[in-house]
């Protein structure tokens, strides 16, 4: 009988473009929109300067582009560069069910194969569909169990799927392509300490997934084995994550090709973590429907399911304080205290000098939670928010789906919106536009020459 790791190499090796539906096609086209206009935005930040710097200075041949600039890298550099724009400010799509930040890890790695290898618009989106599906359906084995045990899944599931694409795009056969997942599995790597103190390594995680993916593609193009469980083997990626109870492989292996999870993925309409997301919708609905003012506000009350309080709510005191802009967007209370000031939640409200608001702290001290024992995390990120009036009056508002994801979905105006705010931010508008018609036009295009080009601000 296969191992999951071999399945998964059946399936990548035998997919063709026309095997895509036009559904799925649709889908992973706006996804790299999306990807493409918060990488720009990303571009610009301090984070990024630090990571491109390194990677300057590693040499090598200048064969990919680095996004935002006509800075050129060899792609393993060019990956690890635009994996972290495209994740560090945490705008980034999210599969709810496996909680992956989808593009984050596949969008850079098939952009540098492609660039390196001239491959065609055609190629690109079959590997980005692959790497996207092959991302959510290793982490919906877990089913929320990494975050629980402290591993990031973006940075874990998302060195396979980088892998896997790279594989893809390079010609591997499928042997060659149960290797490079073999060999991904020994550099799969992802902590959530950062909760801890607000650390900037995360924002790497999904570069350093396409960065590693890259490298266990081209190992096992050269004749580099792995291992053929590395997913379900003894010491394979769930028993070693996970222990040996509570994962379902079918959640990986049944029904590829068929069912695409691809479609449940969901696009943020806040640059912070999901778990926010809901809270922030109820909070603006409450703020604009009694037209609550910050200084009208004595308390908020949080309602939340049991999982998602380590990763937004503990510590309190950092949670009510954040200790950096990074801290800021893993803060309920920050979130929620940010709309009730500002009306708003978007990139700006995460700066260093927005995080010291005087107002926004203030009222961020104010705001408790308590356990929702019946919610469906991690099926869905629910939220419930109860305001009390310091003239005792008391209002609450529950959303039992985030906005942005797959139930409740961004229009897509909403998402070129989106992409249009985000990348303007480093290029003019004539060049944005022509962005969005290089990205629309990519299936019939003979290479990424068209996109890379708009890509260089």
């Amino acid at each position: 009988m296969p191992t999951a790791t071999e399945t998964l190499a059946r399936f990548a090796a035998n997919l063709q473009f026309e095997d895509l539906p036009a559904a799925v096609l649709a889908k992973v086209g706006l996804h790299v929109l999306d990807f493409l206009g918060v990488a720009l935005a990303g571009s610009s930040w301090d984070f990024s300067s630090s990571i491109r710097s390194v990677a300057a200075a590693m040499g090598g041949e200048p064969t990919c582009t680095v996004i935002g600039s006509r800075t050129r890298m060899p792609g393993v550099w060019a990956a690890l560069v635009n994996g972290t724009y495209g994740h560090g400010l945490d705008f980034d799509d999210t599969h709810t069910e496996s909680i992956v930040h989808v593009s984050a890890s596949v969008v850079p790695a098939a952009l540098a194969v492609c660039e390196e290898s001239g491959s065609s618009g055609r190629d690109f989106l079959l590997a980005v569909a692959l790497g996207m599906e092959a991302n959510i359906r290793i982490g919906l084995v877990a089913r929320g169990g990494f975050h629980d045990r402290g591993f990031h899944p973006t940075g874990v599931c998302g060195t396979f799927a980088a892998a896997l694409l790279a594989g893809k795009l390079l010609g591997l056969d499928e042997q060659q392509l149960a290797d490079t997942l073999g060999l991904a599995n020994s550099q799969a790597a992802g902590s959530l300490e950062f909760l801890t103190d607000g650390s900037w390594v995360k924002r790497m995680h999904g570069g350093w997934a396409a960065h590693s993916g890259l490298l266990a593609a081209r190992l096992a193009a050269a004749g580099f084995t792995g291992p053929r469980g590395a997913l379900d083997g003894r010491f394979g990626l769930y028993r070693s994550h996970l222990g040996d109870d509570g994962w379902d492989l079918d959640r990986l292996t049944g029904g590829l090709g068929e069912r695409w999870e691809l479609l449940n993925t969901g696009l943020k309409p806040y640059p912070c973590c999901h778990y926010n997301h809901a809270f922030a919708d109820c909070t603006s609905i409450l703020r604009a429907r009694h037209n609550i003012r910050a200084e009208d506000v004595a308390r908020v009350e949080c309602l939340i399911a049991p999982r998602e309080v380590p990763i937004v709510c503990e510590p309190e005191a950092t949670k009510r304080a954040p200790q950096n802009d990074y801290d800021a967007k893993f803060s309920l209370p920050y979130a929620v205290a940010s709309i009730l000031v500002r009306g708003h939640l978007d990139v700006d409200d995460f700066t260093s000098a927005a995080i010291r608001d005087p107002a926004v702290l203030a009222l961020a001290q104010r705001v408790s939670y308590s356990d929702d024992p019946d919610s469906d995390f991690p099926a869905s990120f629910p939220g419930a928010v109860r305001i009390h009036l310091r003239n005792g009056q008391v209002v609450e508002h529950s959303e039992a789906i985030n906005r942005g994801s797959a139930e409740k979905p961004l229009t897509r105006d909403e998402v070129g919106a989106k992409f249009r705010r985000n990348a303007t931010r480093v290029m003019p508008p004539a060049a944005v536009e022509a962005l969005v018609g290089a990205v629309e036009t990519l299936a019939g295009e003979p290479t990424l020459s068209q996109l890379v080009r708009g890509l260089q601000s």
